[in-house]
């Protein structure tokens, strides 16, 4: 099995690529744009006849937290369908024989769904408004992926991870997701002498994977995965951002009165709990995965993504 990896300079790509190791193809976007169709064909079509490619796992996407998703729905719509769109008519064409496609459990409908939640609720409504147009790309892209896979007779499929985190995240302060964004905002504060100021009062609660783990159960899926239902790979446990927060203060040696919360700033919804289609994984304790991903952003913070 000779697997090209999109996008595998992101969070997930640069996993993949420390848990597949050498002699894969590792795609960025320095290679070729995605939102090229004819280049991105020629790119897949070389990829295939000169070095054998056979399997596609295809994480890259324009990706960001609430604020970003908020104010540029229609640009992260946009953008991630002509890239799943385009990547996924290439390897249809090309007759790529196991092709992985990547979501997120934002496709789901916000309101008339029943938790924790499951591949067969994704039709019963619209998303939540702050990612309307991200989680539609993203809906659009399983729906191809199981089209093609019915055409095709071949193994493709699509995984729905939870929150992901590790790293090589994005960190930037207005755009990342949560964990990265309270991770760079209490190094600043700490690197200032100020407060550490939490969006939204702390009460929302999520589920996180690792970035390593997610990466480790892909290549799992890849021989043990053949259905055209959507993978959910999830690890159950919910974690409230206050927890998150106590871990980060603890890590960085703030004191209980260092820590602020903006309830101005957007909190997202406050829970949305999914099921898990993967059983008798051991996923990484969340403390342990923040501190790992907080030594990373200490160790590389001139080269981050900030």
């Amino acid at each position: 099995m000779k697997i090209l990896v999109t996008g595998s300079n992101g969070l997930l790509g640069r996993a993949l690529k420390k848990v597949l190791g050498d002699g894969h193809v590792y795609h960025t976007r320095k290679d070729v744009d995605l939102t090229n169709y004819e280049e991105t064909f020629k790119y897949f079509q070389d990829k295939v006849l000169n070095e054998g490619v056979d399997t596609v796992i295809h994480t890259a996407a324009k990706v960001g937290g609430v604020n970003a998703n908020m104010n540029n729905n229609q640009t992260f719509f946009n953008d991630n369908y002509i890239i799943n769109s385009n990547v996924i008519k290439a390897c249809s064409i090309l007759q790529i024989d196991n092709f992985v496609n990547i979501l997120s459990t934002c496709i789901f409908p916000h309101e008339n769904i029943v938790y924790p939640l499951t591949s067969d609720q994704i039709d019963k409504g619209a998303p939540h408004p702050s990612n309307y147009g991200y989680s539609y790309a993203k809906r659009l892209s399983g729906y191809e992926t199981q089209i093609f896979r019915d055409v095709l007779k071949k193994n493709w499929y699509s995984v729905v991870p939870t929150n992901l985190y590790g790293p090589y995240d994005n960190f930037n302060l207005e755009d990342s997701h949560l964990i990265p964004g309270m991770i760079h905002r209490a190094y600043l504060a700490k690197q200032n002498n100020e407060k550490f100021v939490i969006w939204g009062d702390g009460s929302p609660l999520r589920q996180f994977v690792y970035s390593e783990d997610m990466a480790k159960l892909i290549v799992w899926s890849l021989t043990n995965w053949n259905s055209e239902k959507h993978c959910m790979m999830i690890d159950e446990t919910e974690v409230s951002v206050m927890e998150v927060a106590n871990i980060i203060t603890k890590k960085f040696g703030f004191n209980d009165n260092d820590l602020v919360f903006d309830e101005t700033k957007p909190r997202g919804q406050f829970r949305k709990p999914a099921a898990s289609d993967i059983k008798d994984f051991e996923f990484k304790p969340i403390e342990e995965g923040i501190n790992e991903t907080i030594d990373w952003f200490i160790n590389n913070y001139e080269n981050a993504r900030k």
